[in-house]
C-alpha cells in the first residue's frame, strides 16, 4: 500500500465550519484531516492565531477538493443570512 501525501487545502477560523467541511469532503469520498494548535496539547482555543484550523486533503484529491471549495465560497447567501427584517 502506498503512503498518502497530504496537501493543505485551506484554513478557517471556526472549528464547527471546519468539521462541517470535513464531513462534506468525506461524503464525496475525499478524506480530510483538520489540524489546529492547542494550549498544552489538549484544549483547542477559539481566538486569535490559535483559532486557525487547517484543512488537509490527499494530494490526489486536491483538484476535486479545490473545485468544491470554490463552489462553497461563492454560493449565494440565503434569505436567513441578512441583517435586515
Amino acid at each position: 500500500m502506498t503512503e498518502m501525501t497530504w496537501k493543505k487545502l485551506t484554513k478557517v477560523y471556526d472549528r464547527i465550519e471546519a468539521e462541517m467541511m470535513k464531513a462534506a469532503f468525506e461524503a464525496l469520498e475525499i478524506p480530510a484531516e483538520l489540524i489546529q494548535e492547542s494550549v498544552g496539547g489538549t484544549m483547542p482555543v477559539s481566538f486569535g492565531k490559535f483559532a486557525e484550523v487547517q484543512i488537509f486533503v490527499p494530494k490526489e484529491k486536491l483538484t476535486e477538493a479545490q473545485a468544491w471549495l470554490e463552489r462553497y465560497e461563492n454560493q449565494p447567501k440565503g434569505k436567513g443570512d441578512s441583517d435586515e427584517f
